[in-house]
């Protein structure tokens, strides 16, 4: 680079130049990753600063460390872009109560802002930065002459500044939006809940991340919303549920046709969890029944949905064509398979098709558009830890040694044999 020519003004193109390209790698990742296009990052336009941040931190290092070995140049580049991506995650989640990424299901992370793979990334980055792209972006800059410069340099300047304006106040706006969703959760009606969703549609798409928070959050909500409901009618629907009470008759009529149906039978034969994909989904079923009907929703339409989640017919641990390919994975591409199936068999309405299709969020990228879908989304996952824990309990009975079985149930004797006051 010809460091007598370098002016504020070819900063600033660098600046623009590389904050492009990050939002074009990004751009990439995630469009592959989501299979449709998305426009990443926070700004409306096609940058993202955290790259243009990170490319003259590693430039200012390179110069600043240019006498030490490339081995030990590189390590400290990777450390200062994860130190930076740290303090951008940090802030973030502090200024608007938002976590953008998270890294915690990744191995070896820190506090789920960074994680060890995306570091070691970040170091093969900045050896391809300073090796080809940025000999060739400064290169190619400096053709221009200063009048040139300047004009972009504050043209880009202007634009920026507003974008991250407008943008800035798009996700303010974004979290008060979350807020007010979950303060007001059970109060809403669908349609202004689908409103809600529809308006934080872009955010969503550029942070996918951000689907497993609003989760986590209304899952909170559910649970809190529900939580006395469970204590005091617990006993009474797992033993309905367990075939020991009978189901009320109001829940048998809802869901007639569906159990009468020849093909709904077939679902005895295939296993799921520690029982098979019928009981798992009755159990589902009657669950989201109950409290649905408790929090006045479409309990109705929650059971029919709820009956038909699971509505596949293979082996999930083992399937292949043409039920679904071995290499495709069934978490994500089941509830398509079950809602083409219902749809065969059944006359489904918007709630029961939304329930069924989105019971994986936030696995599957689009969040329900009703209150019901997002309850049968939790009892699926409540239930089937709960068949989990079961499971692994009988397990670890098997391995006791006898002597200790005796006890443990002279103990439960005891204590249920004390008064209560």
């Amino acid at each position: 680079m010809p460091e007598h020519s370098f002016t504020l003004f070819h900063t600033v193109a660098l600046f623009a130049a590389y904050s492009f390209l990050g939002w074009l790698i990004e751009v990439v990742y995630r469009s592959i990753s989501q299979r449709k296009f998305v426009n990443a990052g926070f700004l409306y336009g096609p940058f993202i600063p955290i790259y243009g941040m990170g490319a003259f931190c590693i430039l200012a290092l390179d110069f600043l460390l240019r006498d030490w070995p490339f081995i030990a140049r590189t390590v400290f580049f990777g450390v200062a872009l994860t130190l930076l991506e740290y303090i951008i995650g940090y802030l973030t989640e502090k200024i608007f109560d938002l976590r953008l990424w998270d890294y915690s299901k990744t191995r070896f992370n820190l506090h789920g802002r960074v994680s060890l793979p995306f570091s070691l990334g970040w170091m093969a980055l900045a050896v391809i930065f300073l090796v080809f792209i940025h000999p060739a972006v400064s290169g190619y800059l400096f053709k221009y002459d200063y009048s040139q410069m300047r004009f972009f340099a504050v043209a880009f300047l202007v634009y920026f500044l507003t974008d991250f304006i407008f943008s800035v106040v798009s996700l303010e706006q974004f979290r008060r939006k979350i807020a007010y969703l979950y303060a007001e959760y059970f109060n809403l009606a669908n349609i202004e809940v689908e409103k809600i969703f529809d308006s934080l549609r872009r955010l969503r798409s550029a942070f996918p991340d951000l689907n497993l928070y609003i989760n986590d959050k209304i899952e909170s909500k559910i649970k809190g919303g529900i939580g006395n409901f469970l204590k005091s009618v617990q006993d009474r629907v797992f033993l309905e549920i367990d075939g020991r009470k009978p189901f009320e008759e109001e829940f048998y009529e809802s869901v007639a046709d569906i159990y009468a149906h020849e093909e709904f039978e077939r679902l005895k034969d295939y296993f799921h969890h520690n029982s098979s994909i019928y009981e798992h989904v009755r159990e589902v079923a009657y669950l989201s029944y109950r409290l649905c009907k408790y929090l006045k929703l479409d309990y109705r339409s929650a059971a029919r949905g709820a009956l038909l989640h699971d509505y596949f017919f293979y082996d999930w641990r083992n399937h292949d064509e043409p039920h679904l390919h071995r290499n495709k994975n069934h978490g994500i591409e089941h509830p398509k398979i079950a809602l083409a199936n219902a749809k065969k068999s059944f006359a489904l309405n918007k709630v029961e098709e939304d329930i069924i299709r989105k019971h994986m969020w936030p696995l599957t990228p689009v969040p329900p558009r009703y209150k019901e879908a997002f309850i049968v989304s939790f009892v699926d996952k409540y239930l089937a830890s709960r068949e989990f824990l079961d499971e692994f309990k009988k397990r670890i009975n098997k391995k006791l040694p006898k002597k200790i079985k005796p006890r443990r149930k002279q103990r439960r004797r005891k204590s249920n044999a004390q008064p209560t006051h």
